[in-house]
């Protein structure tokens, strides 16, 4: 993959994530709000953030990225001394010690002094923290970050020679605080996007607890995060007597450690350190510095293998995640779904009513003409006219009785109602049933209330009455042509096939005269074949009729099909498509959602593969 590909790649994949983590947030505060409990928000969020984070500081640069400096993150819950980790790390007092919890309120990082800071210049670099000047105080509680050096390790021991060092904010909480952000956005709470930002970066994690807050939840279900992303962690219990540290440590790995995913690397001490101690930490506190140094130097003993480590390491978090990443939208998608449901029962019985109420009233007059047309195709041309004629006069008595019996019969008809204001009155129930719904379900979901809003004063209703118009106007030039087509057909195809015509006026001819003559044969001559030849040419003509009717009332049900199906092709299915988007066009939180679960999972196969053909 063309490296501008890979980059577009993967700035699109972390703003998916980015948009998914921002819609979390906006959902638990809008749980919060319909008195909903929902903390699971707050921690779906974070992964996303730190999803994020691993795809713009380590996936993103991974095909351009040297292999030094790897990135050491030191990170632990309030006042368990990450400060006074990070100047054992560094070997020297340049981060700020000091006695308030949560003093550090933005990410520090320590290089050498020589160092040229290339690997602070790729896109999306620690997201949206920016750069600040190094005589920044600690305590800056902005969405920033600063370069620190620091004078070359007196010592042997030069960790800055392959590594930096990373003085996090706190682990402090899940919980979104509803902070708004540009444009409306919702933003991490507290230090959380610093944290992330930092932590999804570094190549080893140094994990510091004090002996009091070794078991606090918070910052163990970050460790655990950052576990699950494959992150080696290096453990460092601070602030106790040394005395207790063996036991101390010991209880560490039982009542935390054991229930943590895998990559605990070892669990250190560093006891209370003197003034002098903290003062100058590369030669007056190797005891507890120089452990802590080899653990890492194991750990980025070959400083490609781990980089690469890294990136593996966020491709299978990633992947592993992806799930449940994607399980924020859950809800969402649900009731997108419910509501697609609703829509779609609505066009059923929309399409329904319009049968019931127009088209099994529909007469198809044209029908009727088209079974007369037939008949008369039927007769006998030419000299055979002389024939039909007789047929005809024998025929007299028969339709003179049948039209004064169907007169007696016959019920005055029901007049039609017209076509569009029965589809109109549907319309009105279909949008009323759904608009009803969407009241009621409005402090459910917010789609529900997207949709409420839509009807009340987003002019949803007028829009599907002006798609129903357009369609209904479509429906309208299609089936005139339909109708009538189907009618002419009965007897026009009989007109261009004369040798089928010829047979079947022949065979009706035949079965007249069979019928004649059978009754003359078999009463013989006399007054009685007044009666009986008449009675006799009516029942075949009737028979005929009765064929020819049953053809034509096919063809007419045939064509009451085909306009239910043309009416659901131009109105009723169009609509309902419309509809059933609708919540996720225009520009949605709905629309947005989508097009980020449908991304994702593509995005994070096409980088895979990516980092499968550079190789290690």
């Amino acid at each position: 993959m063309d490296i501008r590909d890979y980059r577009a790649l993967t700035n699109q994949l972390a703003e998916d994530l980015g948009w998914l983590e921002e819609h979390s947030r906006r959902r638990g505060l809008n749980d919060a709000v319909l008195q909903v409990s929902a903390p699971e928000h707050a921690i779906q969020a974070s992964e996303l953030r730190l999803a994020a984070a691993l795809v713009r500081n380590v996936l993103g640069p991974h095909p351009e990225q040297a292999p030094t400096p790897l990135h050491i993150a030191v990170v632990g819950g309030a006042g368990t001394g990450k400060s006074t980790v990070a100047n054992l790390l560094s070997g020297a007092p340049a981060a700020e010690t000091n006695p308030q919890a949560g003093f550090t309120r933005h990410p520090i990082v320590y290089t050498s002094s020589n160092d040229r800071l290339t690997w602070t210049g790729h896109l999306g670099f620690l997201g949206p923290l920016r750069r600040v000047p190094p005589e920044t105080p600690a305590s800056l509680d902005e969405d920033v970050y600063q370069v620190r050096r620091v004078p070359p390790d007196p010592t042997s021991y030069d960790l800055l020679k392959d590594f930096v060092v990373w003085d996090s904010p706190d682990m402090t909480t899940w919980a979104a605080q509803g902070l708004t952000g540009p444009a409306g956005t919702i933003q991490a709470p507290g230090y959380l996007t610093r944290l992330l930002e930092v932590a999804a970066l570094a190549d080893v994690i140094v994990y510091v607890a004090s002996d009091e807050r070794y078991n606090d939840e918070v910052p163990t279900q970050f460790l655990r995060v950052l576990l699950q992303a494959n992150k080696p962690v290096i453990c460092v219990l601070a602030k106790m007597r040394e005395a207790d540290a063996p036991a101390l440590i010991q209880h560490f790995k039982v009542e935390v450690v054991k229930g943590l995913p895998p990559g605990v690397v070892d669990v250190l001490a560093i006891p209370h350190l003197t003034p002098e101690q903290l003062a100058d930490p590369a030669r007056q506190a190797n005891r507890y510095r120089i452990p802590l140094l080899n653990q890492l130097a194991v750990a980025g003993h070959s400083p490609a293998a781990a980089r690469k480590r890294n990136v593996i390491g966020a491709l299978r978090f990633l992947f592993n995640a992806q799930e449940r990443l994607l399980a924020v939208a859950r809800h969402d998608v649900e009731a997108l779904a419910a509501w697609r449901t609703m829509v779609q029962t609505g066009q059923v019985e929309f399409d329904q009513r319009y049968r019931r109420e127009y088209l099994t009233s529909e007469k198809y007059r044209g029908f009727d003409d088209a079974l007369i047309r037939l008949l008369q195709l039927l007769e006998l041309p030419g000299l055979g006219k002389i024939l039909s004629g007789t047929l005809w006069v024998l025929r007299t008595p028969y339709r003179l009785l049948k039209g004064l019996i169907g007169k007696a019969m016959r019920r005055p008809e029901a007049p039609s109602l017209p076509e569009l204001p029965i589809l109109e009155d549907a319309l009105g129930g279909w949008l009323d049933g759904l608009r009803k719904e969407a009241a009621r379900r409005s402090r459910t979901h917010p789609l529900w209330t997207h949709i409420a809003q839509g009807f009340s004063s987003g002019g949803l209703g007028e829009l599907a009455k002006e798609r129903f118009q357009q369609g209904f106007r479509g429906f309208q030039m299609a089936l005139a042509d339909e109708t009538d087509r189907t009618a002419r057909a009965i007897y026009e195809q009989l007109e261009k096939n004369p040798a089928m015509l010829n047979t079947l006026r022949g065979g009706k001819f035949a079965l007249d005269a069979a019928a004649i003559a059978g009754t003359i044969v078999s009463g013989g001559i006399g007054l009685h074949d007044l009666i009986l030849v008449p009675l006799v040419a009516s029942l075949t003509h009737q028979l005929v009729e009765l064929l020819g009717k049953g053809y034509v009332d096919s063809q007419r049900e045939q064509t009451r099909q085909k306009q239910q199906s043309l009416m659901g092709h131009y109105i009723s299915a169009p609509l309902a498509g419309w509809l059933g988007q609708w919540p996720a066009t225009g520009g949605s939180a709905f629309e947005r959602l989508q097009l980020a679960l449908r991304r994702i999972p593509q995005a994070l196969e096409q980088i895979r593969k990516a980092v499968e053909t550079k190789g290690p």
